[in-house]
């Protein structure tokens, strides 16, 4: 055992022991029977003492472990996870998933040796917002029963990944803000604004919005965080959207296009090349949004606010061109527009389109008001989409004469 590792740091100690034996399922009575009290192997595995070298070994025996610190394995390893929360850190998803996997190729290495909690942290930030719940809940069950023996820089990483797992997987946009504020306790970073930002535009904050993601840029242009300055670009013109000023909100993302046409990054190309077709949608460009929307390649990016398809199908359909609409109602069910919105979805699109291009007094009818609503009921998550919907909502209600329910209409997206 090195002196580093036994005689420097009991938080090392502890946290092998202790992790380890939670993964088996072990009490600390098991553990402890017949070398020492439970009391004492709670005292180690808190880090407040060392033991001697004798009580260790027949604890880590009775773990099955065998101790992997020799200094070549510290050496790659720590490399290898600073590697992986740097690529991390600037958004290279790519090259971060080959990363982590050969860290997890070599998890039984890790949880045996002084990188344990590091270890953790990385898996935790892997699988945060991801589908596989039950190796990022094994994390933070992990990382949760030894929080104790974190460093301020490894509690940050805690605080952070859960916070914006809580907020994009399970949707409680205060508790996540509350972990993203946690972690801001310990370190200021870009990311931790960029994502106060996201939590404040949907409870419709329109000025901590703003505020947030201006510190996030400020911070990302101190770390020369290029993609995530690309990204504020963009998050910036969502904040405009919020005010319906998609002028402004083309400045930004043309500004976010320049930088990714650089990087050569395809699927952010196509992406900001969407939002641009959906800000000149709103200034009712039809032209210049479906310019837009013709040089995409069709890659489908689920971070896209308003699927291709339907924003496609509201351009014809405003232009009242049935023939143009007939074709692009049939890509409402295409693959790349099934990776953004659920075939329910998909398919009450297609009965809203259909429903107009077969009856041409659909204005009187009290099937399209009950189409309308059940689609505004169905856009918690495209807030932008769900403002048109409701401005046809409104006009049917106008075109009824039923002026007191155009009127609360509008309360919908507030």
């Amino acid at each position: 055992m090195s002196d580093i590792l036994y005689k420097n740091n009991q938080k090392v100690i502890g946290s092998i022991i202790k992790l380890n034996r939670i993964k088996q399922n072990m009490s600390q009575k098991e553990l402890a029977k017949g070398t020492c009290v439970p009391s004492y192997l709670s005292r180690i595995e808190s880090g407040d003492l060392i033991p001697s070298e004798d009580v260790i070994s027949i604890i880590l025996n009775r773990l099955g472990l065998v101790f992997n610190d020799s200094p070549e394995f510290i050496g790659s390893g720590t490399e290898a996870l600073a590697l992986f929360f740097n690529n991390l850190n600037f958004n290279e998803f790519d090259s971060t998933t080959k990363l982590f996997k050969e860290l997890e190729d070599k998890e039984n290495d890790f949880i045996t040796s002084p990188l344990i909690i590091d270890y953790f942290l990385a898996k935790l930030a892997r699988y945060s917002t991801t589908p596989k719940r039950e190796k990022f809940e094994g994390s933070k069950n992990a990382l949760l029963s030894a929080f104790e023996l974190l460093s301020p820089k490894q509690k940050f990483l805690y605080n952070f990944y859960i916070g914006i797992d809580i907020l994009n997987h399970l949707g409680d946009i205060t508790t996540g803000k509350e972990y993203i504020k946690n972690a801001l306790n310990f370190k200021e970073t870009g990311h931790c604004y960029y994502w106060l930002s996201y939590s404040y535009r949907i409870e419709n904050n329109t000025i901590k919005a703003y505020d947030c993601i201006k510190k996030a840029l400020d911070l990302y242009v101190i770390e020369g965080n290029f993609i995530s300055i690309m990204n504020c670009y963009e998050k910036i013109a969502e904040v405009y959207f919020m005010l319906d000023n998609y002028t402004d909100a083309i400045h930004h993302l043309k500004m976010s296009l320049r930088m990714s046409e650089k990087i050569k990054n395809s699927h952010y190309i196509d992406h900001i090349d969407s939002m641009l077709a959906w800000s000149y949608y709103r200034l009712k460009d039809y032209k210049t949004s479906l310019d837009y929307l013709n040089m995409n390649s069709g890659i489908a990016d689920h971070r896209m606010i308003i699927p291709d398809s339907v924003l496609e199908s509201l351009i014809y359909f405003d232009l009242k061109d049935k023939e143009n609409l007939k074709k692009s109602i049939l890509k409402l069910t295409s693959p790349q527009s099934l990776e953004q919105i659920s075939d329910e979805l998909a398919n009450i699109f297609h009965k809203f389109f259909t429903f107009y291009l077969e009856n041409d007094n659909y204005m009187k009818s009290h099937i399209w008001e009950g189409l309308l609503i059940y689609i505004i009921e169905s856009l918690s998550r495209f807030v932008e989409l769900k403002k048109v919907f409701v401005s046809l909502l409104k006009d049917y209600y106008i075109n009824n004469r039923r002026y007191k329910d155009a009127l609360f209409s509008q309360n919908i997206c507030k």
